[in-house]
């Protein structure tokens, strides 16, 4: 039952009420319908969670997204409504002429409140409905025109919206004497990042002209090349009003220039530096010049190289492989610093080798740790980002891969003895049921590695479905000790130790168990779409997803030390503004083939909470928790086994409506983690952050009291000390 009230306790006659599974889009299976004389209405709905939306002429736009309807409930929605404010008026070109078909959205400062949109007439008038009043940005935009973003106080009955046309942009580039440069080249960058350019250029006499450019604020760089192989460039900024030709000169006179700039390339060790490509990048430029500068050329016979117009401050200098691929040294000079001496490059660090064929030749193709290489003396060079062990896997095509673990050093070039691959051995089989006698038609069979059975690589490089008689052959197979894995959601999981001498087998699969059950937000009311996920031993993982009743049936792979997770992370459908997430603690579980448990699960609700924060967002950086006090793992399996039992953080809840145009980035990239509703006890802090084919682990004991609120602020795993874990 639902009830729609004014701001004075009056009903509202006429409100339409739509209402929607929260966790569906609102245009998926809406129920509408519409209040009676005494404010009055309803809807038929299962137990669940919903959202509704409530509309009214003269009224804000109402939502409620925490709708929870529990079995045998009477529910009850009771709804005041905001008077709205009003928001019309005119939009006219720079002479007053209306302009329509014009798009405007106000954005309410108040983020409860929904954007509303209105479209100018023929006479460039327009009127908004269901504006909320107070402060807000209304953005103005019609193909063609220069896009506004205006800040604006609401009630606001006869705006005048002026708009212009796209405009120009005249760029002069001035060289060092003021002699004007006409071919000069240069380029424009917003500074408001709402609005793109996609603008066209044309050379004249006096420069570029950059047209079709949105009215606003720009840098603009110029460009210089003041010598062969050397290139300046300078940025400004510019105000681009709309509908109108803006000019900017960008002058290089009085920037403090050198002689020529010559040296030698050289190791360490004084050996010449040859052949071999060189690029100088100008180090930030002094206060408020904004002034760049780069440089390249390839190096003499005795690592030589000369160049006759630079930047007087310091040049970061890296010399690389003449294809310009891998990074040979580094090094920091002005130019200014030791004329035609020697300059000393210091090796990033770097493993070099050759990769053999089964007769002892160099392949001409080949990968190393997924990088393709060609080279037609089956060189190699494989760049390191610090010292530690790597595990480098060798493969080619028609050979089976290898894999070599060799000690890497920063800034020192190690040579590994010759990899040589072989063509490896044939494995056929066929996949059965439990009987051992009926097949598993396409099964998915990988063959792994023992150093990445705890490991997921998403794809597998080597996984293939079995054919209609559960028939598969891996060609190719290396020998040595390797993993066949199956998980299949019809017939059950495999991990078969695979011996090197073996080349045919029969795989007979283990019947999973099944973890049955609802999960609920503690007070009966099904949850929807929320992941219920078991994650094992050997890197067998299942999930599935609850139904509108909350019901789940989970396949869970037989005899293995696993864990549930249930999550809410994945409903990116729900609506805004979204409540707070549900979290969930993870379950230990272990079934036997074919047993079924049945097990319901229901949020945390109180306890402490921790926050973690990052000095910036990264990619792939994953903070766990783990009760108790747990050592650092001492390889990949031990680290594995850790995070499948931990609580993990809470899903992101952003703050923002996601059709904002000043949507902020890194929506999916997190730098502060939050663990809501902990328990009270000692906890472990893991942070994982991968490294070239290794994982940066951070541990951090952590205690917490009954309600407690704790914040770390933490460094990244490789800047606080971090133990490197290496396959």
């Amino acid at each position: 039952m639902f009830r729609v009230v004014d701001p004075d306790g009056h009903p509202v006659a006429g409100a339409r009420v739509s209402v929607w599974r929260a966790d569906h889009p609102p245009t998926y299976n809406v129920r509408s319908g519409t209040t009676d004389a005494q404010g009055t209405g309803h809807h038929l709905l299962k137990p669940g969670w919903y959202a509704a939306e409530v509309q009214a002429r003269g009224f804000v736009t109402a939502f409620r997204t925490d709708i929870r309807l529990a079995p045998e409930s009477k529910p009850a929605l009771d709804v005041s409504l905001t008077r709205s404010a009003s928001l019309s008026g005119r939009v006219v070109d720079v002479e007053g002429k209306p302009v329509p078909d014009v798009r405007l959205r106000f954005a309410s400062s108040n983020v409860a409140a929904p954007f509303v949109e209105a479209t100018s007439d023929a006479q460039g008038q327009f009127h908004f409905e269901g504006a909320a009043a107070g402060e807000g940005l209304l953005y103005v935009d019609k193909w063609e025109w220069s896009p506004q973003r205006l800040k604006m106080l609401t009630p606001q009955p006869e705006l005048t919206v002026v708009m212009g046309r796209l405009s120009s942009l005249l760029v002069r580039v001035v060289d060092p004497e003021g002699h004007l440069l006409p071919m000069a080249r240069s380029y424009v960058t917003p500074l408001d990042g709402r609005l793109g350019v996609a603008y066209e250029f044309k050379r004249t006499p006096d420069g570029l002209l950059h047209q079709q450019l949105p009215a606003q604020r720009y840098s603009v760089t110029g460009h210089y090349n003041p010598a062969p192989g050397c290139w300046w460039g300078r940025s400004v900024d510019v105000d681009v009003l709309p509908g109108q030709q803006a000019e900017v000169t960008v002058s290089f006179e009085g920037v403090a220039t050198t002689s020529p700039w010559t040296g030698r390339a050289v190791t360490p060790d004084g050996q010449p530096l040859a052949g071999l490509s060189l690029f100088a990048t100008s180090n930030p430029s002094p206060a408020g010049m904004r002034t760049g500068g780069f440089c390249e050329t390839t190096t003499g016979p005795d690592g030589r190289f000369e160049w006759m117009q630079a930047l007087a401050w310091p040049y970061t200098l890296k010399i690389r492989t003449r294809d310009s691929r891998e990074q040979v040294g580094e090094a920091e000079q002005a130019p200014s610093d030791m004329k035609d001496g020697p300059v000393v490059f210091h090796s990033p660090g770097a493993l070099v080798g050759r990769v053999l064929g089964p007769d002892g030749k160099p392949l001409t193709r080949f990968d190393v740790d997924w990088t393709s290489n060609a080279n037609p003396e089956g060189h190699f060079f494989r760049r390191l980002d610090a010292s530690r062990a790597y595990s480098l896997i060798a493969s080619a095509p028609n050979l089976a891969p290898t894999r070599v673990r060799v000690e890497g050093r920063a800034h020192e070039v190690r040579t590994v003895p010759d990899i040589t691959l072989d063509a490896g051995h044939s494995v056929v089989g066929r996949v059965f049921q439990e009987d051992g006698r009926t097949p598993v038609p396409e099964a998915g069979v990988e063959l792994v590695d023992p150093a990445d059975v705890d490991i997921r690589r998403s794809p597998s490089p080597y996984e293939l479905p079995a054919d209609m008689a559960g028939r598969f052959k891996f060609d190719h197979v290396p020998r040595r000790r390797q993993y066949l894995r199956v998980n299949d959601k019809r017939a059950g999981t495999l991990l078969y130790e695979l011996g090197t001498r073996e080349d045919r087998v029969d795989l007979t699969l283990k019947p999973d168990g099944a973890l049955v059950g609802f999960v609920t937000d503690g007070a009966r009311v099904p949850l929807a779409g929320v992941k219920v996920r078991v994650r094992c031993e050997a890197g067998l993982d299942a999930r599935t997803e609850t139904d509108e009743a909350g019901h789940y049936v989970l396949r869970v792979p037989a005899d293995r030390e696993c864990f549930v997770h249930v999550s809410e992370e994945d409903l990116r459908d729900a609506p805004w503004p979204r409540p707070p997430p549900l979290v969930f603690a993870p379950q230990a579980v272990s079934l036997s083939p074919r047993e079924r448990e049945r097990r319901d699960f229901v949020p945390r609700s109180t306890g402490a909470s921790l926050r973690v924060g990052f000095p910036e967002p990264r990619e792939r950086l994953e903070p766990f928790l783990v009760p108790g006090d747990a050592r650092m793992p001492k390889n990949f399996a031990e680290l594995m086994a850790l995070q499948r039992s931990a609580f993990s953080n809470d899903p992101p809840a952003f703050s923002w409506r996601s059709n904002d145009p000043d949507l902020p980035g890194y929506q999916f990239l997190q730098k502060n983690f939050a663990f809501s509703h902990l328990p009270r006890k000692r906890y472990t802090l893991f942070v994982v952050e991968p490294q070239d084919t290794a994982f940066a682990v951070l541990r951090v004991p952590v205690d917490l009291t009954h309600e407690e609120t704790k914040s770390l602020p933490l460094r990244f795993p490789l800047e606080s000390g971090g133990t490197m874990l290496v396959d």
